[in-house]
């Protein structure tokens, strides 16, 4: 049941389709795109209705291990409905997606606190930014270099690697940021969060763009990307499309970011609560998902008691009769997906919905491999 707050205020010109009668992920035709906006306070109770308790991964990911992620931007683009909703699972990867996407409302669910707490880190650098090369600049807390807004994302990244840190930035910005979150936002933030808001701050700004992957336990991979890699990797034509790469995708995200349509919350795939949650006010609101990033979360679900959970959450789910996966596969037992680019571990794969749950419902997905390979 969503809590009294969770009546949601859509802007003028929102299709409004209410599903009735039907199994709730009965695929419907797509949303309409919307001018769409959440107040404050429902960002707020969003984050704290629709949040069941953390569980555990073995990463801080504070980024992505993905080289391949926007080799399906063109893909993206020719399949994700504008205007529907986006589901999404880990750090600001999502932003490059949602950047190209255009959903009218994302919600990331991650089964860590801290992926929550880091999106909100985000969020709170980006209302203080202006421009890409001053929303790097304050994450890393240096000098926002002076680059032409036409610049490209090799020309904006050459400079913030230039640009020299600033004395006492870390501080002064940290407490900009939980000011930001807790007493504009009103976010219910436990000492706790705030610590690891802190603990994720710093991890940027001591690393800068050589961030990497890690694993809890075990050293930094360097077959792992930095920050920077993932910044300047390219579609498969070649061309730069992170969220950074030109000022109009960044500003586009800014602007998302800034009307509060970018949700993240605490959830587990396999989970019932978050999930639960989400569908009834998408249900109650008439709203479809259109894309769902699922990265390689259904690699350690399959196989296991859990995998019959996440099914049941997905199809819950209300979707859009062309709604698509975004997902991320890794060799497994040395087996190269056909759609990899050479030089690349992970493979990036936009694949349909609705087809995979008749596939589950029909005992054709007898291991991961039938998952993501789909039809070639």
């Amino acid at each position: 049941m969503v809590g009294k707050n969770s009546a949601f205020m859509l802007g003028i010109g929102l299709l409004l389709l209410l599903a009735v009668g039907m199994m709730p992920w009965t695929p419907q035709a797509p949303v309409a795109a919307a001018d769409v906006r959440v107040s404050k306070e429902q960002f707020a109770s969003y984050l704290d209705e629709w949040s069941e308790a953390e569980g555990f991964f073995d990463s801080d990911n504070f980024i992505s291990n993905e080289t391949s992620y926007l080799h399906v931007v063109d893909e993206l683009r020719r399949q994700a409905e504008p205007g529907g909703i986006y589901i999404g699972v880990g750090p600001d990867q999502n932003f490059s997606y949602i950047a190209h996407a255009r959903p009218a409302l994302a919600i990331i669910i991650d089964i860590r606190r801290q992926n929550m707490l880091e999106h909100l880190l985000f969020k709170a650098l980006l209302a203080r930014a202006s421009s890409r090369a001053e929303y790097l600049g304050l994450l890393f807390a240096k000098e926002t270099p002076n680059i032409d807004s036409s610049a490209s994302v090799a020309e904006l990244l050459d400079a913030i690697r230039r640009a020299p840190p600033v004395d006492g930035a870390f501080e002064k910005n940290l407490e900009w940021v939980k000011h930001t979150l807790v007493v504009d936002y009103g976010l219910n933030l436990s000492p706790g969060d705030l610590g690891k808001i802190e603990y994720t701050y710093r991890a940027f700004a001591a690393e800068n763009l050589d961030l990497r992957f890690s694993t809890i336990g075990r050293l930094p991979s360097f077959r792992y990307p930095t920050y920077e890699d993932l910044l300047r990797e390219k579609d498969r034509n070649g061309n730069y499309q992170s969220f950074v790469s030109t000022e109009e995708l960044f500003l586009w995200i800014k602007e998302f970011e800034g009307e509060n349509r970018l949700i993240p919350i605490v959830g587990d795939f396999a989970g019932r609560d978050a999930f639960r949650k989400v569908a009834a006010f998408l249900n109650s609101n008439g709203l479809r998902v259109s894309t769902f990033y699922t990265s390689n979360v259904e690699f350690y679900l399959f196989g296991r008691r859990e995998w019959g959970a996440y099914i049941d959450n997905v199809r819950d789910l209300p979707v859009s009769g062309n709604a698509v996966f975004i997902r991320s596969y890794f060799p497994s037992f040395g087996r190269i997906h056909p759609l990899n680019m050479e030089g690349h571990r992970s493979t990036s794969l936009v694949q349909p919905l609705v087809p995979f749950l008749d596939d589950d419902s029909a005992g054709r997905l007898s291991s991961y491999w039938d998952v993501v390979r789909g039809e070639q």
